[in-house]
């Protein structure tokens, strides 16, 4: 099947126009350590009815259309990006928890669902002057309350606290909160296409997708993890792997659609399954995020651009509202939670702004309420704007909150613990080691740091990349931060982001209540350790010596740029 020259010509500038302004536009704000994805949404805002539309309205109705072959590949763009949100969820993570996260998720999504259904229903400002109806207060709820895990995770990066404790809680949470808010969305739609919304319906649907997600996330999760040890034995490595997920998550897809819930939840699924299976490495994950990220998704980022028109369909009270709310909900909802398990007050807070990044998942939540007519384009504009502003505010906010109250050099804390050229080949072994070195050097019972950090490896793995591990632990009679550095000529699988195999490893160990002392010390090896160079340097330091003149000399350069 080919198609005609002129939709040939159409669809290919509008593909090639779209990649290239969302390059430029990601490059720029990823450069001003804002996250890509904005960019891309700006760039579609330039490009778009409010810019170019504009200025030359007959091009940009030839260029974009409104119907065709383009609005088809946005849609796979949009189920890629479902499938690798679903990847991003770790189930495994989520089941080792105890209360403190069910108790810090349980409160991040019902204060913001409450109070998002209620001022919709009681606030006109709030839904644009849309008739109060319960599918109306219910998306506002979802959308007020759901939160987007993909931008969370690079905020939390960028602030580094992304391996640290208080990281992990965010992480996880935001992974409930996208299983949840999915479900419940879902359910609504499947309520809204019945064409009869009352609450019967949707306890109904309710009732029904839960059901399919639990069939998924349990039998079939079981089944494929079975499958793919043959799979990746017998066919192409990483080839086949990636075209059976993409292949799994479009079959799933067309199941949901095809029963009443939509194409977007199956995709999101199909990724929690995948993504959940101890075959699939972080570097397949990684190579198959590296094809949505860099094609699918950002036309569909961009093309959220392309359907807003800030010249005709903007309200900044509206706009503003929403922001307010989505902000003091979950800072409300954090600092509940936070009595209740005992969390400081800078750590609630934290969480609280962690936790109010709506994100993408806002917008795709705006998207369907548009297209099933529960919003006006004015208020899909407020959710959108609303989506961007929590998005490029979390990250200040959060290294405002978490600011340091004094400096602290690792020259400090680890002076005469650096052990060159570990014997351990794995790293629990490592890990083993290093904790009877923690016990001869500073009397702690080694199997219990051992056992401690061990628990927290396989919650969430410590390899940062770039050769990095940081595997660590809080104990309760540990009176002040502790840290222990080796080197390993032949490298210890960390199950880094990037694949690559850990060369320098930083055992650390923090009183149970210091959490301030874990983030700033997995910030400085961040920091330090961002250049190869350094890292090439402590490979090759023979003694203690060799390795603190190498520290003094990294913080003496980063001062003088600084």
């Amino acid at each position: 099947m080919l198609l005609s020259s002129y939709e040939a010509l159409s669809l290919l500038l509008s593909l090639s126009t779209m990649l290239l302004a969302s390059k430029i536009f990601s490059e720029i704000f990823t450069k001003l350590r804002m996250p890509g994805i904005i960019g891309q949404i700006i760039a579609g805002v330039v490009i778009g009815p409010t810019f170019i539309g504009n200025i030359m309205p007959d091009f940009f109705s030839w260029l974009f259309p409104s119907s065709g072959y383009l609005k088809g590949v946005v849609f796979l763009g949009l189920i890629f990006i479902m499938l690798k949100i679903g990847i991003e969820v770790e189930l495994s993570s989520i089941f080792k928890q105890g209360k403190s996260i069910v108790v810090i998720s349980f409160f991040s999504i019902i204060i913001p669902f409450l109070v998002g259904f209620f001022a919709s229903w009681y606030c006109p400002v709030v839904t644009g002057g849309s008739t109060r109806a319960l599918s109306v207060s219910l998306f506002f709820s979802i959308a007020i309350a759901i939160t987007a895990l993909p931008v969370i995770a690079k905020i939390l990066l960028d602030v580094k606290i992304f391996h640290s404790d208080l990281g992990m809680v965010i992480l996880i949470s935001a992974m409930i909160n996208d299983i949840i808010g999915w479900i419940l969305f879902s359910s609504l739609i499947k309520s809204i296409e019945s064409e009869v919304i009352a609450f019967s319906t949707i306890v109904y649907s309710l009732l029904v997708t839960i059901t399919f997600a639990i069939f998924i996330v349990t039998i079939f999760r079981y089944v494929l993890n079975e499958i793919l040890p043959f799979i990746q034995a017998k066919m192409e490595w990483p080839g086949s792997v990636i075209t059976i997920t993409l292949v799994l998550s479009m079959f799933i897809a067309s199941f949901t659609e095809s029963i009443g819930m939509h194409a977007f939840f199956g995709a999101f699924l199909a990724g929690i399954a995948i993504g959940d299976s101890s075959h699939i490495k972080s570097h397949t994950k990684d190579i198959l995020n590296q094809f949505i990220d860099n094609f699918f998704s950002p036309l569909f980022f961009v093309s959220i651009g392309l359907q807003i028109n800030l010249l005709t369909h903007f309200s900044l009270l509206q706009s503003l509202s929403l922001i307010i709310m989505i902000f003091i909900s979950n800072i409300i909802g954090s600092f509940i939670a936070g009595t209740i398990v005992k969390n400081t007050f800078r750590d609630s807070l934290a969480i609280g702004i962690g936790m109010s990044t709506s994100g993408t998942m806002g917008i795709i939540v705006g998207l369907f309420a548009l297209q099933y007519g529960i919003i006006n384009q004015t208020t899909y504009t407020s959710i959108v704007i609303m989506a961007v502003v929590t998005s490029l505010a979390a990250g200040p906010l959060l290294k405002l909150i978490l600011k340091p109250p004094k400096a602290i050099t690792l020259i400090d804390l680890i002076d005469n613990n650096f052990i060159p050229d570990c014997k351990s080949n794995n790293r629990y072994e490592l890990i083993h080691e290093l904790a009877n070195e923690v016990q001869k050097r500073w009397n702690i019972d080694a199997e219990v740091v051992a056992q401690k950090i061990i628990e927290r490896e396989m919650t969430m793995s410590t390899g940062i990349g770039n050769a990095i591990a940081v595997p660590h632990a809080r104990l309760t009679y540990c009176k002040k931060p502790l840290i222990l550095c080796t080197t390993s000529k032949q490298g210890i699988d960390f199950d880094a982001p990037d694949g690559k195999p850990a060369h320098i490893i930083f055992l650390i160990i923090t009183p149970h209540e210091d959490h301030d002392s874990q983030i700033y010390i997995l910030a400085e090896i961040s920091r330090i350790f961002s250049n190869a160079s350094v890292r090439d340097k402590v490979m090759n330091a023979t003694n203690n010596n060799e390795f603190i003149a190498i520290l003094k000399n990294t913080y003496h350069m980063l001062s003088l740029r600084e």
